[in-house]
């Protein structure tokens, strides 16, 4: 929230700064035609006159991203305003630089007009701006014109409020006294200030002052005489001002909002930054993050095609991470050792995977972060997310950083020095901008370019490594049943359709991931705005042959969707244990039953099937609870890929349940007669019934 001085502080600041320019344009102008008279240069007053105008225009852009952080104007020293200054001159030179290269009309302006207007600006924007703090401003406070305020006040609080309202140097009000409540000290003085009336006296007294209003100072247990003070105050035509009685919390960053109705003082350890300032840089991060997010795409493939080739396993490690307000988070990274780490270390051999070690040298492995900068939990600079362990030990101060996302990279991945990033992360949040965030991206570039980045492997980020590759080794034992029971279809002609699935598989699934990237997106982007938390959604499913695969759709209900016997009804609940499905399911989100009814929600398991756990048509996938319906006729089931859309799904969905047998008996008509002329059908039929939306829930 941006208070009343700091807004009235920057309209003086951008009237000087407009001014300025005005000013530097005309002495510019002036000496560069006296320069003309002697060069034979191009040159073109309407072009020149042009430029006044983009000037004015990057200084509203550098406004918008910069300015309004700025609440150091009536504190700076000269030296700090000269640097200000520099810096708001670069900035807007910079911005109106780059906008002519891409109008592709700097051919129009001479280099040495717009190099002579940088350096004549900052100088006459610095004396402007120096001459207004330190003449203008006093002169305006000693006009007569600012607001003359009494103080009414107990004697024990007088001297205490004077000196907050001096700390802040506000220029907009000018004390004429005090009155003091609980005692009679009529024309004595307090802090050099006269007392010019006593609580008995004060009505007639103030009637006849020269005072435009008063600011009363009292304890809340006199709320209902204070009340009677605002009513013959008003009734005199003065303005009332009451100070909020608030907590002396020290350290702490204070500000006034309401929840719904009700008023609140917010105290923080750190300042939080602007609304303004958290959109742009939300923006910021997102922009950076889809740009990226090709690269990732083409990372992750190759990444995959190569770690196949050396062992099985998810290439994507999730670490639990502290976030933005200690909401806890999964971060992702790409898998560096290999799965048989455990056994490697323990003979003295190298844990990293050919593919791993090129990533962690280069810091690809990073790159799945940008998931996380999708879906909201991190922004592309911030604070370094924390994990669990290293959370519980920081700091109330360190911890308060997090009252923004953190970042894939920040002060942190580019200083050692503890102390420095404290203080560097502290001025961030306060005074954001995009050159900071600009400076922070080319400074990890460089670094990274000279090999000389901070990267370092911590012993928790070696455990979390090893853990997780343990937790997935273990899943790979595959659901014990009895094969016995039944015996695939073999033959050259069912191996040679097989083939041909598989082939199609993958260039449909590709096919269709570059085309709808677009969607992807945006649906991304709609399940977060829903209701917060990641967009996607894993399961692990029983697949081919009993192995477990993780199949991946857009999250539709909503993050607490666990906790079954709170969300649901106990008619609803027998439902679930009998159908695993829930007729007008209240767990599902408003985008989510948008996304469901129109199978936008399967989407992500393309990948599932360009990478091999399933294919475009099979039985669904199903939970391990579901494989006791089926029996003996698991090992049937289990013969043949599951897939994304199936004979079941087709032609009756929603419409053939477990209850009835009929789902049972469809999935197995399937695995019995799979032929490619099959799938087509089962394709078209999957594409007919989504656009009437038939039995989707």
């Amino acid at each position: 929230m941006i208070s009343n001085l700091k807004r009235y502080t920057l309209y003086i600041v951008n009237l000087t700064d407009i001014l300025s320019m005005i000013i530097a344009y005309g002495i510019t102008y002036l000496v560069r035609t006296n320069i003309h008279k002697y060069a034979f240069i191009p040159w073109n007053v309407n072009d020149y006159s042009r430029f006044l105008l983009t000037v004015i225009l990057g200084y509203v852009v550098f406004n918008i991203l910069s300015l309004y952080n700025d609440d150091k104007f009536l504190k700076r020293t000269t030296r700090e305003e000269f640097v200000a200054s520099v810096k708001m001159v670069f900035y807007v030179m910079v911005t109106v630089i780059l906008y002519f290269y891409v109008m592709k009309i700097s051919f129009a302006y001479s280099r040495l007009f717009v190099g002579l207007y940088a350096v004549i600006l900052a100088f006459v924007d610095f004396g402007a701006r120096v001459f207004v703090r330190k003449m203008i401003i006093p002169m305006f406070k000693n006009s007569g014109k600012t607001e003359k305020v009494v103080i009414l006040s107990s004697y024990d609080d007088a001297e205490k409020t004077l000196e907050k309202i001096n700390k802040m140097e506000d220029w907009r009000f000018v004390i004429l006294g005090f009155i003091i409540s609980d005692r009679d000290m009529r024309d004595q003085e307090i802090a050099g200030y006269k007392v010019l009336s006593t609580k008995a006296d004060m009505f007639s007294d103030i009637e006849t002052m020269d005072a435009d209003s008063v600011m009363i100072v009292q304890d809340l247990e006199t709320d209902a005489e204070v009340e009677s003070w605002l009513i013959r105050f008003r009734e005199l035509g003065k303005i009332i001002h009451v100070q909020i009685d608030e907590f002396d919390v020290k350290d702490s960053y204070r500000g006034l909002d309401r929840i719904g109705d009700c008023p609140v003082v917010s105290y923080h350890n750190i300042a939080p930054m602007p609304k303004r300032q958290a959109l742009l840089r939300r923006l910021f991060s997102l922009l950076v993050a889809v740009c990226v997010l090709p690269l990732f795409l083409l990372v992750f493939l190759i990444t995959w095609i190569v770690s196949r080739m050396e062992s099985k396993g998810s290439i994507l490690v999730k670490r639990v991470r502290v976030g933005v307000n200690t909401r806890r988070f999964y971060q992702y990274r790409f898998r560096y050792y290999r799965m048989d780490a455990d056994e490697r270390i323990a003979k003295g051999q190298s844990p990293y995977s050919a593919i791993g070690r090129f990533l962690r040298f280069t810091h690809l492995d990073g790159l799945p972060m940008i998931l996380n900068v999708i879906s909201g939990e991190m922004d592309l600079i911030g604070p370094k997310a924390p994990s669990l362990p290293r959370y519980l030990e920081m700091s109330a101060k360190d911890r308060n950083k997090l009252c923004i996302r953190p970042g894939m990279i920040g002060y942190w991945s580019s200083d050692r020095n503890a102390r420095h990033v404290s203080r560097a992360e502290d001025e961030y949040v306060l005074h954001w901008n995009v050159g900071k965030d600009a400076l922070i991206i080319l400074v990890t570039i460089l670094r990274y370019i000279i090999l000389q980045s901070l990267r370092r492997d911590s012993e928790t980020h070696i455990r979390e490594e090893l853990d997780f590759i343990r937790e997935e080794r273990s899943t790979f034992s595959p659901l014990p049943y009895d094969r016995s029971l039944y015996t695939p279809r073999s033959g050259a002609g069912y191996m040679a359709y097989l083939f041909v699935k598989r082939l199609l598989d993958i260039i449909l699934s590709l096919a269709a991931i570059i085309v709808l990237s677009p969607v992807l997106l945006i649906l991304t982007i709609l399940v977060i705005a829903d209701d917060g938390g990641s967009p996607f959604y894993g399961h692990k499913r029983v697949g081919k042959d009993g192995n477990y695969v993780t199949i991946y759709k857009f999250r539709s209900m909503r993050q607490d969707a666990g906790d079954l016997e709170k969300l649901l009804t106990p008619e609803q609940l027998e439902q679930y244990r009998r159908e695993f499905k829930i007729d007008n399911d209240p767990r599902i989100t408003k985008i989510g039953n948008f996304i469901r009814k129109t199978s936008l929600d399967e989407l992500p398991q393309l990948f599932n099937i360009l990478f091999g756990s399933l294919s475009v048509v099979g039985p669904r996938p199903i939970v391990t609870d579901e494989t006791k319906i089926y029996g003996d006729e698991i090992g049937k089931l289990l013969s043949v890929k599951p897939g994304l859309t199936g004979y079941w799904q087709a032609y009756a969905r929603n419409n053939a349940t477990y209850e009835s047998g009929e789902r049972q008996k469809m999935e197995m008509y399937y695995v019995d007669h799979a032929s490619l002329w099959l799938d087509i059908k089962i394709v078209f039929k999957t594409f007919i019934s989504v656009l009437k939306r038939e039995g989707a829930q």
